[in-house]
């Protein structure tokens, strides 16, 4: 499993190791949840057919945002066509049909980090009535978020880091502005919505998960801030 300063990328294929990437070797926090119920019924399963399972975010009907490391190349040096990618939300399947990545970003170093976020439009709408909005301002350190993924370590599940914590924005040499949380979750998770419950009871995009760090909970995401609107 590929490390970058002792972080690594949770969408890697491989076998367990004694460390594992996003979660701590304790009590697993991580709760399956019904997929069919808001906000879990906006978070879609990502397929890319090189990169393996990813989750992603419906932020329009025909539109799931997701992490850009996710949907690399047999040879790791170039994003896939748009129709390689398929997005499973509630039982329906569409395909991408283009492709929006983060200004800059290099598939080969996966860089720079505030740049690891994609837009993928679909041949269908198969988000209708299940979109979340992206939040466009940051909330006090120490806000309760979730983070749901589609993880490989439970096939078919998704699973839910229920009261995990923002820790602040990180300004990170040559990479970007960065969101760092202590949610748990491991391979697979990458490009899940990093979300935050407002005071009306709705919950909204605070962030991309992009990268974990190898044997405890937590890692960076890329903020929501910088993501295009939809």
């Amino acid at each position: 499993m590929r490390l970058i300063l002792a972080l690594s990328l949770l969408c890697l294929a491989g076998p367990a190791l004694a460390q594992v990437a996003g979660l701590n070797p304790g009590p697993d926090p991580r709760l399956p949840v019904p997929a069919a119920y808001p906000p879990w019924h906006a978070v879609a399963l990502i397929e890319a057919e090189v990169a393996g399972l990813c989750t992603g975010a419906m932020v329009a009907p025909a539109m799931v945002l997701t992490a850009a490391h996710c949907l690399k190349d047999e040879a790791g040096t170039a994003l896939l066509p748009p129709a390689r990618i398929r997005v499973t939300l509630a039982g329906l399947e569409a395909r991408g049909i283009a492709l929006r990545v983060g200004a800059g970003f290099d598939p080969v170093r996966e860089a720079p980090w505030a740049s690891d976020w994609a837009l993928v439009s679909l041949n269908a709408p198969i988000g209708a009535g299940r979109v979340l909005p992206l939040l466009r301002e940051t909330p006090p350190a120490g806000s309760i978020l979730a983070l749901p993924g589609f993880q490989r370590d439970a096939p078919g599940a998704l699973l839910v880091d229920p009261a995990c914590r923002y820790l602040g924005l990180r300004r990170i040499e040559g990479e970007g502005v960065m969101l760092a949380h202590d949610c748990a979750g491991t391979t697979g998770s990458s490009g899940g919505p990093l979300l935050l419950r407002g005071a009306d009871g709705r919950f909204a995009i605070i962030a991309v998960q992009s990268k974990g760090i190898l044997g405890r909970a937590g890692g960076l995401a890329v903020p929501a801030l910088v993501v295009p609107t939809p």
